[in-house]
């Protein structure tokens, strides 16, 4: 306004100016004339100046009428405070948001409408937006008078004077209760579509896997039964051996199933007991070299026979058999494996190094997914399991697991486990 108001008043006084010159000369008609020339023009700037300012004016109150139709009828609560948060304009939706009449809300300090839980960090939010004079925003839970708590999403800027100096503040409140309903529903459809994948990928590896073992078994027997009596008994032997292969393998599959649905549904029992890393690392390796296909192709280093540490047996073996199988499995035939156990302060560091196949860079983000597998493994058998099980046992033990590998150069899983100086508490996860 006062930008409307200011070349008016010079027009103002440049009427009073003229004026004054022309009782001046009132005796001097050439002067006069000249003189009443510049006050018809300036009397005509006058006329078209406050013509100017009443259309203006009237676009002013027509578009002050306009957002004071939005500020009235807007679902979002907005509030005008003074820096200190004292309310000073509140349009009806903020009335009605915190459940008390508009009379009394004005005057109110706006924290008093914050649950008390969350009082201190709005005060602390409202110490910076006054220090940095700059908008924020940020999601609290509100407390209406006589009501019970909801979550609400702020917005807050400043309101500056002509001098730039910070007068009040400008808050736009949304309840967000429907937004995070919205997304707890869009979180558990999520979830109920991972199931269900999750569920079909099971029954197709579940399938696959049983196939060729169940077909193994089916040959070997019909073989012995049909042609027991022509059959050598070195013949009679490889069809028991594959019989019990398959039994075998089926018999770890539904292990690892058992395993890996205990684990994730948080059933799985934990049971720490102090364990000499070394000493069971050998004896799991042992047990390994006596298929034949393994003998002596497990390269085992050890800095220190006296690593010891609370480790639940069972879990660890799980964990350990599963990565040294796998790199077994994914090497060329009688390639060695390194086995590495080390200590490195107040954990074990356990590294297992093949030179086969590898792992391709997009399947690695999914490598402890269950039913995963690369998509190079190909025909070799697999259920995508056994990492999904090592991670379990990994974390159960409050460990860390990593991978670098490269195609066709080999791949390197480290683990890390706390030793003894770490408290455990035997439960169930």
């Amino acid at each position: 306004m006062n930008n409307l108001n200011q070349p008016i008043h010079l027009s103002q006084q440049r009427l009073e100016s003229l004026m004054n010159r022309i009782n001046q000369a009132a005796n001097q008609p050439e002067i006069l004339s000249t003189i009443l020339e510049e006050f018809s023009i300036t009397l005509e700037k006058l006329d078209q100046q406050q013509q100017e300012s009443v259309t203006i004016i009237n676009a002013s109150q027509i578009e002050l009428q306009h957002y004071r139709e939005l500020f009235n009828s807007t679902s979002e609560a907005y509030i005008v405070t003074d820096i200190t948060g004292e309310i000073h304009t509140a349009n009806p939706a903020a009335s009605k948001m915190l459940n008390i009449s508009p009379n009394h809300l004005i005057g109110k300090p706006l924290p008093v409408f914050v649950a008390e839980s969350h009082r201190q960090a709005f005060r602390t939010k409202l110490e910076q937006v006054n220090q940095s004079c700059q908008s924020t925003a940020w999601e609290v839970q509100l407390q209406p008078r006589h009501s019970e708590y909801f979550p609400a999403a702020i917005a807050v800027s400043p309101i500056r004077d002509n001098h730039g100096k910070l007068t009040k503040l400008r808050w736009l409140i949304s309840d967000i209760r429907h937004r995070q309903q919205a997304e707890a529903l869009r979180q558990e459809l999520a979830e109920q579509q991972e199931l269900s994948e999750l569920k079909s990928r099971f029954l197709s590896t579940v399938s696959h896997e049983f196939r060729t073992p169940l077909t193994t078994i089916l040959s070997s027997s019909e073989m012995l039964q049909r042609y027991s009596d022509r059959l050598s008994p070195e013949r009679k032997a490889v069809h028991f051996h594959k019989i019990s292969q398959s039994v075998g393998y089926m018999t770890q599959l539904l292990e690892d199933i058992l395993i890996y649905s205990k684990a994730d549904a948080e059933k799985l029992e934990f049971n720490p007991t102090v364990v000499n890393l070394s000493e069971f690392c050998q004896n799991l390796i042992e047990d390994l070299h006596l298929e034949a296909a393994n003998q002596q192709r497990i390269q085992f280093k050890c800095n220190d026979d006296d690593i010891c540490g609370n480790f639940d047996p069972k879990l660890l073996r799980q964990m350990l058999s599963n990565l040294l199988t796998n790199a077994l499995k994914y090497s060329p035939k009688g390639d060695p494996v390194e086995f590495e156990l080390n200590r490195e302060e107040n954990q074990s560091i356990l590294r297992i190094r093949d030179r086969g196949i590898g792992i391709p860079p997009n399947d690695q983000v999914h490598l402890f997914e269950p039913f995963h597998r690369a998509q190079n493994t190909g025909t070799i058998n697999g259920t995508g399991l056994g990492l999904a099980i090592v991670k379990k046992a990994v974390d159960l033990h409050q460990g860390k697991i990593s991978v670098q590998s490269k195609i066709d150069v080999g791949t390197t899983f480290t683990v890390k486990l706390p030793l003894l100086n770490v408290k455990y508490i035997k439960k169930n996860i």
